[in-house]
């Protein structure tokens, strides 16, 4: 079983699974400082999570969620199928055929997932964000709490780790890439690259 055949396999009780918590969401989010009109990439979008929060900050902005998991853009797009200047796309990020030029690239809960972090971030920075744009990648759990979380889970996701985000920034600047804040506790793990 590959990556997208599991979530497929769980997109109906993810909503159910997964914690929702609005405040750390928001925390998060206002690291990028999102104004209206932006136009953001929600990559790993799953059942849809971020976008209420998305666009409660960009009401009239253009929002695009992508997904390995063709179930999971599924129930996405049923949730949502009211909202306006949203759309949902099958798409294997990691592919490096990710279309169009963004504000603002959000990867929440779901960087781990990547089997080439680097490559595919680096791809992401350069192709599909604006310059003056910026990456986030963001989980609203310690590196602790998820690398433990996916040691249990199925063998699929069992290796699918953070690592710490110093070393984590390191790697990507490393790679050429302009890494602005990375940050992480008991709580929360992110970092924002900037595109210059």
């Amino acid at each position: 079983m590959g990556q997208a055949e599991f979530f497929d396999s769980i997109a109906k009780e993810w909503d159910d699974i997964i914690e929702v918590n609005e405040y750390k969401i928001n925390i998060l989010l206002s690291k990028l400082n999102i104004k209206d009109n932006t136009n953001i990439l929600d990559v790993g979008t799953g059942t849809g999570v971020l976008i209420p929060f998305i666009k409660q900050l960009n009401p009239n902005g253009n929002i695009t969620g992508i997904d390995i998991s063709k179930e999971m853009i599924n129930i996405a797009s049923e949730k949502f199928k009211d909202i306006n200047k949203l759309s949902f796309k099958l798409v294997n990020v990691e592919n490096g055929i990710t279309n169009g030029e963004y504000d603002k690239i959000i990867l929440y809960s779901m960087f781990p997932h990547l089997q080439n972090r680097t490559s595919t971030i680096k791809s992401l920075v350069h192709n599909n964000l604006k310059d003056g744009g910026q990456l986030m990648i963001a989980h609203s759990n310690s590196r602790e709490f998820l690398n433990n979380m996916h040691k249990e889970k199925n063998e699929v996701v069992r290796e699918d780790r953070l690592i710490c985000v110093k070393s984590q920034k390191n790697l990507f600047e490393e790679a050429g890439l302009n890494v602005v804040e990375a940050f992480e506790n008991d709580d929360i793990y992110y970092l924002v690259i900037n595109k210059n």
